[in-house]
């Protein structure tokens, strides 16, 4: 019970950083410290928000470090909460429909949690103290800032391969590394199966994929590694030498994009997929090239949010409460250079 608790509550977090303008109403009173167009963001979410980044950095600080950690990361804590605003209008604007992922990350979360049905999840939530719709309305929301971002800001940065291998001549000595493998997996649990349950499981997971069906999607389907389920099942890299010698065995003649057969282990049954080989040293540009391109896609795509941000901000009316600062509102010199550059 405590790993469903554990899970609820982390997705929780993600999920109901705001309240709908319907929802809210259905509340008590609270303090309202900004309105962004026809939404409202109150006292007591700013609260929780804040009460999360300190627990958060509770994980690596005390004492007066903590407190002074908390003062500085919460400056831009109303930002955040008005951006997420601006971007799920933003898709209301531009007719984004994700109702079908709801109701399908609602059943990733029922199968992660091992519940039997929808209802049985909600009941778990409930215990909570939270709301079923609210629950709901935060993974809405969540989908619909990813489909804006995608849209709006990842489509418009674009990395040529020449840009790529200029980048890579000028600093290859970040991509040096010791020889390993990065892997991701389907896992599959006998924490609450039978072994032949969880075998036959394992089994079909590797016949969809035989079957050509696309790996993400089977990871969702059939991984019980929640942690790593929305990330394609990525395990990360893997240094030579680490890995036990059955799995090291499985792996050994596969190819980059190639899985593995079904390998038991200790506690059930993983499938892997070799997502990278990196040899000692410094790689070829060729073997480097997807981590060069992620590499310059994250350095460009802070400043392009910041961008779309501020451009939403121009075209919508925020309003702050006396005391809050929106730390994401331009400011008058970032005006003028952005005349400057058109």
């Amino acid at each position: 019970m405590m790993k469903k608790l554990a899970t609820v509550v982390g997705i929780v977090a993600a999920a109901t950083a705001l309240a709908t303008p319907a929802r809210a109403a259905r509340r008590v009173v609270e303090r309202i410290i900004a309105r962004v167009n026809n939404e409202i963001i109150t006292q007591r979410q700013f609260e929780r928000e804040r009460d999360k980044l300190r627990q958060q950095l509770a994980q690596q600080y005390g004492g007066a470090d903590l407190d002074a950690k908390v003062r500085d990361y919460s400056k831009d804590l109303l930002r955040d909460l008005i951006d997420q605003s601006l971007m799920v209008q933003k898709a209301k604007d531009l007719d984004i429909n994700v109702e079908t992922d709801v109701i399908k990350r609602l059943d990733e979360i029922r199968r992660s949690m091992k519940l039997e049905s929808l209802e049985d999840l909600q009941k778990e939530v409930e215990k909570e103290g939270l709301l079923w719709e609210d629950f709901k309305d935060g993974i809405r929301r969540n989908l619909l800032m990813r489909e804006v971002i995608g849209r709006e800001v990842g489509r418009t940065i674009i990395i040529s391969r020449e840009d790529a291998r200029k980048y890579f001549e000028a600093h290859k000595q970040d991509f040096a590394s010791p020889a390993g493998v990065v892997l991701s997996q389907i896992l599959i649990s006998e924490e609450k199966r039978k072994p032949e349950e969880a075998e036959q499981r394992a089994k079909a997971a590797l016949a969809e994929l035989k079957a050509g069906q696309k790996w993400a999607e089977v990871v969702r389907k059939y991984s019980d590694d929640s942690a790593t389920s929305e990330g394609g099942g990525n395990i990360g890299f893997m240094k030579d030498g680490t890995l036990a010698p059955t799995i090291n065995e499985a792996i050994a003649k596969l190819d980059v994009n190639e899985f593995s057969d079904v390998i038991p282990i200790k506690d059930g049954f993983i499938i892997l997929k070799v997502l990278d080989r990196r040899h000692q040293g410094i790689p070829a540009f060729e073997e480097a090239e997807q981590r060069v391109m992620e590499t310059l896609y994250n350095q460009q795509m802070e400043p392009a949010m910041r961008k779309f941000l501020a451009d939403l901000r121009r075209d919508s009316y925020v309003y702050l409460a006396p005391g809050y600062v929106d730390t994401g509102a331009e400011r008058p010199s970032d005006a003028v250079l952005s005349k400057k550059g058109q």
